[in-house]
């Protein structure tokens, strides 16, 4: 039998999904659910969360209701516990809460400010750790974070937003390193969807950069939330052997979302670097024609570090 011939299952796992209750994270939790896990359905919507949950069990599904808001420590952890209570462990966690408070910098508030960075790297921070020690005890464990290009790529009018969806990438890497050693691995979707929280980013950079082509063009049809659950069910499988990478979802098309770094200028004689230098070497500097792509922050500085031994050996 091909890999390919093999269904992907999460029978006997159970799986929690944070702002359940609507878009994506409601499409999350039917899917991990229709594919045999419990699911914990957990969103501030109570009457939402208990119809997510009422449809999972409708179809013959397993799911219980959290409540809890993951903006706060103690949230994170009653979410957890939760979990606990209700199916006994925990396997699989994806932070998808959020919500945008959008505006331009000048004029948001540190309360929006706040907000955001509650709800989103808090958010995915106070669930984590909880489920991150209970997974460490089975030794097993995948946790998908929710990033987005509004964090790593951005456009004005998000700068809360933008700020805390980058941290979640961050974190992701931190986490998936630290998971080697537990057999726990940790991803990031950077997800492109109709969605609630979307449809209330008044900012009208959205319209003008976004409008023709995703909100009213080719891709508009493209945006269902399904097609974000489809790799989160993979990344979060058994099967799956991958930790430490993210990756984008936009109308049909998956792909691989890295941090790259341009070979750049390396001067060995370090006497002869000053501004001007710099000014004078800009553009190698600049040019991405060829790039390394580090997996974890120590290899970087091994590929510097090689390169200037191969140049201070040219020099001797």
């Amino acid at each position: 039998m091909s890999e390919s011939d093999v269904h992907i299952s999460f029978d006997e796992q159970v799986v929690i999904v944070t702002g359940a209750a609507r878009g994506i994270g409601r499409a999350h939790a039917l899917e991990f659910a229709a594919r045999g896990a419990s699911v914990l359905v957990n969103d501030v919507l109570a009457d939402e969360a208990d119809a997510v949950a009422g449809e999972i069990r409708s179809a013959g599904g397993k799911a219980a209701t959290s409540y809890d808001s993951v903006a706060t420590v103690e949230g994170g952890q009653h979410v957890v516990d939760a979990a606990l209570e209700r199916f006994g462990d925990v396997h699989v966690l994806v932070n998808n809460a959020g919500n945008i408070q959008a505006g331009f910098f000048h004029e948001i508030s540190w309360e929006n400010i706040h907000n955001q960075l509650d709800t989103h790297l808090v958010g995915s921070m106070s669930v984590t750790q909880p489920a991150w020690r209970v997974m460490m005890r089975n030794g097993y464990g995948r946790v998908i974070m929710t990033s987005s290009t509004s964090g790593m790529l951005s456009h004005g009018g998000l700068s809360n937003y933008a700020a805390a969806k980058a941290g979640v990438y961050g974190l992701m890497k931190s986490l998936a390193s630290e998971g080697l050693d537990y057999g726990i691995q940790v991803t990031a979707i950077l997800p492109l969807a109709a969605t609630t929280i979307g449809a209330r980013n008044t900012v009208p950079y959205v319209q003008k950069y976004f409008g023709d082509i995703y909100l009213g063009g080719v891709l508009a049809g493209r945006r269902d939330p399904a097609l974000i659950a489809h790799l989160a069910c993979y990344l979060a499988s058994r099967e799956c052997p991958i930790t430490g990478e993210a990756f984008s979802v936009a109308g049909g098309r998956y792909a691989r979302v890295f941090v790259g770094i341009a070979d750049g200028w390396v001067q060995p004689d370090l006497s002869a670097v000053d501004a001007e230098s710099v000014r004078d070497h800009i553009d190698e500097i600049r040019d991405t024609s060829t790039f390394s792509i580090p997996m974890w922050a120590q290899d970087e500085l091994s590929d510097v570090g090689k390169r200037v031994e191969v140049l201070l050996s040219e020099d001797t």
